[in-house]
């Protein structure tokens, strides 16, 4: 369905120019399938130099077509404008390496087999059906490279993923009506050498697999005849860098792993496994004093070791702290937080000040007409006067559905189209409200911080019942019904059977 819609979109004619990059790129289309003619590869080439020069289908639309919005990135802020988006009035296109959103507060359960990986994984044709029916909204398989203001164009470059035998990337143009940055962060390394090369960050399923398969090969090593001690406490020693949420929810979901299905079935080595967590000051820094000791206490009591220190180098098989202590691992995983891309740093945008996308108070980019900057990648300007808003999922959503009710208005008002919105009303600005923090410590214990800052009071509560509430309140959250129930039955199969312990 997706195929011919994109397909009877690409073949709409938009003059001569369109029709002729269209009819190379309808032969590169066709190309790859044939491999006896070196006439054919080389004119699938020029066939994507020539589309890259147009808009094979995606060029600008006119007053009786549908205005479209381009959105770049599938995560929490992407993911809410385009499912909140009318498609009635809207084409959607969206540019992004990744064809889901990642139900990312679940991630952390993934890597040791309490939830599947498909369990977090939203494909996007199910959060706005559009990319799969409507001629007109397409879901591109490709970063943005570029973009250009003034043409209400972006440039693009189609992602591959290095897989043999696949197409060498291309390049391409994309027209827009309205542009929405959400393209996200990046994990945060602070120049420590060997963080990248050595280290797995935890925010994508694909490094929840990789954590999956280290763990389970790690173990299965220490097993074979010939290890001696020393390499097989080094090979299971897991290291978690980084006290936020994320880290420490991967600590409490390692160490319950160790503890309930380790010892079970990997006896041999079950005296050998241990989690080290290091950050630099206090875990959980943004919670309630009292909910941050009750989290280093639940901790401890489940093996894992506290360490204050600060990481300065990382090699192959041990990193370096700043008191020169050596720490051997077997696993490293790495959650210190997040920052601005190289890709939005290169941006000729003004920026706020942590070199995030600087935007207005309606989240509009102030310096150019109909783009905007929602998520991770967005921050606002401070000239607005108003604090940077934290990297969090519900800042990001909440800013997609403001965003997509923008947007729609705008639509209705007759300001939809490129170049029109200033004839319409922009409406209230946006306004967060923090709704509180939550993270699970293991052994079926969470925290739950419903204070809107950390000067604020208010409800602060730890526990088996907090564990109730944090299960409930994501449970809620999972976008569709399909992955609420997966959620559900591979919680309630964990419970009864253990976790699945399979390398894959």
């Amino acid at each position: 369905m997706a195929a011919s819609s994109l397909l009877r979109a690409l073949t709409r004619r938009r003059g001569c120019a369109t029709s002729g990059a269209f009819n190379h790129y309808q032969h590169h289309l066709s190309s790859p399938f044939s491999t006896t003619s070196a006439a054919a590869a080389a004119a699938s080439a020029g066939a994507r130099d020539e589309a890259g020069k147009g808009f094979p289908g995606l060029g600008p639309t006119t007053k009786g077509e549908k205005a479209r919005v381009v959105v770049l990135g599938t995560g929490w802020a992407g993911a809410r404008v385009m499912k909140d988006l009318d498609t009635d009035g809207y084409d959607v296109v969206c540019v992004s390496p990744r064809n889901h959103m990642v139900f990312t507060p679940l991630l952390a359960s993934t890597c040791v087999g309490t939830l599947e990986f498909r369990s977090v994984a939203e494909p996007l044709a199910r959060i706005q059906p559009a990319m799969s029916k409507s001629p007109g909204s397409h879901f591109l398989l490709a970063r943005c490279t570029g973009v250009d203001p003034d043409a209400h164009t972006i440039d693009c470059e189609t992602v591959t993923d290095g897989q043999k035998d696949a197409l060498e990337p291309w390049k391409f143009k994309v027209a827009y009506d309205k542009l929405v940055f959400a393209c996200g962060s990046e994990a945060l390394t602070f120049g420590i050498r060997g963080v990248t090369e050595h280290a797995i960050f935890l925010r994508e399923v694909h490094h929840a697999q990789e954590i999956r398969r280290r763990l389970l090969l790690n173990l299965m090593l220490s097993e074979v005849p010939g290890i001696s001690e020393d390499e097989k406490r080094k090979l299971l020693h897991c290291v978690v860098v980084g006290g936020g949420p994320t880290g420490v929810e991967f600590s409490g979901e390692l160490s319950d792993f160790i503890m309930r299905d380790v010892k079970q079935r990997y006896a041999h080595v079950k005296d050998y496994i241990h989690v080290t967590l290091i950050e630099a000051n206090e875990i959980l820094s943004s919670f309630d004093v009292r909910l941050r000791q009750y989290a280093t206490n639940q901790l401890i009591k489940s093996g894992v070791r506290l360490v204050r220190g600060i990481v300065k180098d990382v090699q192959p098989n041990k990193l370096i702290l700043d008191n020169g202590e050596e720490v051997p691992y077997g696993l490293l995983v790495w959650s210190t937080g997040v920052g601005a891309s190289p890709f939005v740093k290169s941006l000729p945008f003004p920026k706020s000040p942590d070199g995030r996308i600087g935007v207005d108070e309606w989240l509009r980019v102030p310096s150019v007409r109909d783009v905007y900057a929602i998520g991770d990648c967005s921050g606002f300007l401070e000239s607005t006067g108003k604090e940077v808003l934290p990297a969090l999922a519900q800042v990001a959503e909440r800013q997609g559905k403001y965003l997509a009710q923008q947007l729609n208005s705008f639509m209705k008002a007759g300001g939809g189209h490129a170049n029109s919105e200033a004839t319409v009303d922009v409406g209230p600005p946006f306004v967060y409200k923090h709704l509180g923090s939550m993270a699970t410590v293991g052994r079926h214990k969470a925290l739950v911080d419903l204070r809107q800052s950390k000067e604020s009071k208010g409800i602060s509560i730890a526990g088996f019942v907090s564990f109730i509430i944090w299960r409930s309140a994501y449970l809620t959250r999972v976008v569709s019904w399909r992955n609420r129930f997966y959620v559900a039955i591979n919680w309630l199969t964990t419970l009864l059977f253990g976790r699945d312990i399979s390398r894959i």
